[in-house]
């Protein structure tokens, strides 16, 4: 059987932490460019595993091992580096060994990251949901509403409810009108039909994607939301297997979201940056990504049409 091809830069590039969250583990300590975290693979209670954040690279200090995120892999799973790369590239990211899902779900009992399990599923949000993405997110519900779910969920005996935001395996993003941001696994990208004349968009997150929906007022172009950076692998695989060669990506103004637009160049993927659309505004370097930019602009519309009329005199 012929060996599948896999993009060695592609792979390497995508972040560790993302790798981790998206398995649920958690750093135990964060620090300004990196974080420790008690190592998946081994009895670790002092928590000796260093990812850098910068570098990309992770260290355990009690082993001296270190390396990319396939060397990671390969640690966690035992496996070959072919093995590791095809774990990566593929998406598995959550068919690891259950004594390494029980470790990352009992280390941090009262994390939202612990297991979740959905209580209920509804089509309407209830008003401090939408309230939230109506007044603090700038969210036209008209156009969005569609694509939203109220998610009731538990973890442990404690109950939750979030909005939800499904992805093409089933999974859901979760966010409340809070700080808290989860998925219910499993996780992967999201895919949004469109008119196939139009260059497909791509978002780091489904809060952009609704944001640009809201300032377009309708769906137009086919879109993809990656739902995580960490995704990434099988955004790119995607669009291969769909012969798209060409997208606008409207990702966020940080390392990993211009990691990500490189990752995308190299894999042959032409992409038009969208965030250098917006230089004619004060400096949209300022703006971590493409909702708070979208409600700065509400905010300064709302702000000019309050404005009272100027009042005409007649010159003496």
């Amino acid at each position: 059987m012929k060996s599948r091809y896999y993009d060695l830069p592609t792979i390497k590039a995508i972040p560790i932490v993302d790798y981790l969250h998206a398995c649920g583990i958690e750093p135990a300590k964060r620090y300004n460019g990196y974080a420790l975290y008690h190592a998946p693979y081994r009895e670790d209670p002092n928590a000796s595993l260093k990812v850098d954040f910068r570098q990309n690279l992770w260290h355990d200090y009690g082993t001296s091992q270190g390396g990319s995120i396939i060397d990671l892999v390969m640690r966690i799973k035992g496996c070959s580096t072919y093995e590791a790369m095809a774990h990566l590239a593929e998406g598995k990211m959550l068919t690891l060994a259950p004594s390494f899902f029980h470790r990352a779900t009992t280390t941090t009992a009262t994390n939202p990251t612990s297991t979740r399990h959905i209580l209920s599923i509804s089509e309407e949000l209830p008003l401090h949901l939408q309230s939230y993405l109506r007044e603090v997110r700038k969210i036209n519900l008209a156009v969005s509403s569609s694509y939203l779910r109220h998610i009731r969920y538990e973890v442990g005996k404690r109950e939750y409810s979030a909005i939800g935001f499904s992805n093409r395996a089933g999974g859901y993003e979760l966010r409340d009108e809070k700080t808290f941001k989860g998925t219910i696994a499993p996780k992967d990208i999201s895919l949004i039909q469109g008119d196939i004349s139009e260059k497909l968009c791509l978002f780091e997150g489904f809060i952009d994607f609704l944001s640009y929906l809201t300032m377009k007022g309708k769906e137009t172009a086919p879109c993809l939301v990656l739902n995580s950076v960490s995704n990434l692998p099988r955004a790119i695989a995607y669009l291969h297997e769909n012969g798209i060669d060409s997208v606008r990506a409207f990702l966020d103004k940080d390392d990993a979201g211009q990691k990500a637009l490189q990752v995308l160049q190299s894999a042959r993927i032409n992409v038009e940056d969208m965030s250098r659309q917006y230089v004619g505004y004060k400096d949209f370097n300022e703006y971590k990504d493409f909702n708070e930019y979208h409600v700065v602009q509400c905010s300064k519309q709302q702000e000019k049409q309050a404005r009272p009329p100027r009042k005409r005199g007649l010159r003496r």
